[in-house]
């Protein structure tokens, strides 16, 4: 499960730094290149997340890639609900409501892409509200709640007899 945790913290980071870096562009954005390598992910687009993630005057943000993170990001929650047998309990819920959140900004960056989200990257503009993006990677948004939430399970985890 540590590996799951670790990979979904290496997305969200992805997408809240894509998203701080629209709001604040910084010519020397942080780089997650040696965490996506250490993960093994084999995309070296998405190096460059920050650096092409743009805001719009009226706000919206655009995020390279957004479709393939977030689909990650739920994939991801899955994959740690399932490891840890969450089904039915309060924690596996908490976890089928962030996945529908995510749903919905997979939707609004592209109407039935929450069904038919890409496998591999594709570049794109894709505009999202700043509401829904602040939601999702402000400083109380729902990637700060996962990754307590994820970081708690961990915890759990490490504590169990034979783990």
């Amino acid at each position: 499960m540590e590996l799951h945790i670790r990979r979904l913290r290496y997305f969200m980071d992805l997408l809240e730094t894509g998203y701080h870096h629209a709001l604040h562009p910084d010519p020397l954005p942080r780089s997650l290149r040696a965490d996506r390598i250490a993960l093994g992910i084999d995309v070296p687009e998405l190096d460059a997340v920050p650096l092409w993630s743009v805001k719009q005057r009226d706000g919206a943000v655009a995020i390279p890639f957004v479709e393939f993170i977030v689909t990650q990001i739920s994939r991801t929650l899955e994959a740690i609900a399932d490891d840890a047998g969450l089904s039915g309990s309060a924690a596996g819920e908490d976890l089928i409501l962030a996945r529908g959140t995510l749903r919905r900004v997979l939707e609004q960056a592209s109407p039935g892409s929450a069904t038919a989200a890409p496998d591999l990257p594709r570049l794109g503009d894709i505009f999202l509200s700043g509401e829904i993006l602040d939601e999702v990677c402000g400083p109380k948004g729902l990637l700060q709640t996962i990754a307590g939430q994820c970081e708690a399970l961990l915890a759990v985890e490490s504590v169990r007899p034979g783990h």
